[in-house]
């Protein structure tokens, strides 16, 4: 269920991501032309900000570290799920 859709300036989404992901949301990335679905494990809150994803692929189910501060300028969209609701974030 969407709950609600935001969009998020660029230079705001590392703050956006430490003051609202938590560990055991579900996120599906999508950037480039690479989608990526899964469970957040950990957030590292430093500069640079790091989430490790658990995959949650029909082929792949390995954990991964996303460097979000490399990736950002790519980043299209970003579905977070947190207690059933989910939120689709656009980046600006």
């Amino acid at each position: 269920m969407i709950s609600m859709q935001i969009t998020i300036p660029e230079n705001e989404l590392v703050n956006y991501i430490k003051e609202n992901f938590k560990k055991d949301d579900i996120i599906e990335l999508s950037y480039n032309r690479i989608f990526l679905p899964g469970k957040i494990i950990n957030i590292i809150p430093y500069d640079p900000l790091i989430i490790i994803l658990q995959l949650q692929g029909e082929l792949l189910n390995q954990t991964i570290e996303i460097n979000i501060n490399k990736i950002k300028k790519e980043l299209i969209e970003i579905r977070h799920t947190q207690n059933k609701k989910t939120k689709i974030i656009t980046i600006k």
